[in-house]
């Protein structure tokens, strides 16, 4: 399989700690891409020109972080299993106010990306201010959402988006005041799903 994916994307880096967790890192070629200046091969892979894409060792071309890690779940073993029930749709929760973090952190990079003249510094502050909030979301629920002896979806996103705010957004100190989240953080940061995925020194 080769993962075309961008040393820097929390979105990449989701489906690389997935691949490590699955035992199936060995299985996945990573071929780093810059969206910005994809080739023409590469568009006509993802037309879209986002990272991450995976091409499956059959052919299949998927171009989005949810769809690959779902697939993955498919190829491997190693994820704990979201339970049934109301208690799956209340993790499920959480873990896409993980995803929102990031979207809302990714944003906030790309608007800082584009001329300084054209930069919308209300549009960045609306997004840290969604951040701020839903950490503030995650830490009410830190106990009930983020396991410390099984791995599953969830936490994976939530410790790829608090990494992200690490190398994108330092400013915001997420720990200070959120002490269950940071507790949380520091032993998962630690699996060698992560250590071996962090992203370069910024």
């Amino acid at each position: 399989m080769k993962l075309y994916c961008s040393s820097t994307s929390p979105y990449a880096r989701k489906v690389r700690v997935v691949a490590h967790e699955l035992g199936l890192a060995d299985l996945v070629e990573m071929v780093v891409t810059d969206p910005y200046t994809a080739s023409e091969a590469y568009l006509g892979i993802n037309p879209l020109s986002k990272v991450p894409t995976l091409v499956t060792d059959t052919g299949q071309v998927l171009p989005d972080s949810t769809l690959i890690v779902e697939y993955l779940q498919s190829r491997g073993r190693g994820l704990t299993s979201l339970p049934r029930g109301a208690a799956r749709w209340a993790i499920l929760r959480r873990q896409w106010l993980a995803e929102g973090i990031i979207d809302a952190a990714v944003s906030c990079q790309l608007e800082r990306r584009r001329p300084a003249e054209l930069q919308s510094e209300a549009l960045i502050e609306r997004h840290l201010a969604a951040v701020v909030r839903t950490l503030d979301a995650l830490e009410a629920e830190a106990s009930e959402l983020l396991s410390t002896e099984t791995v599953r979806t969830v936490e994976i996103t939530v410790g790829v988006a608090l990494g992200y705010l690490d190398f994108r957004q330092p400013q915001l100190q997420w720990r200070r005041g959120r002490e269950r989240l940071a507790h949380w953080y520091l032993s998962f940061a630690l699996r060698p799903s992560m250590q071996s995925t962090q992203p370069p020194a910024a």
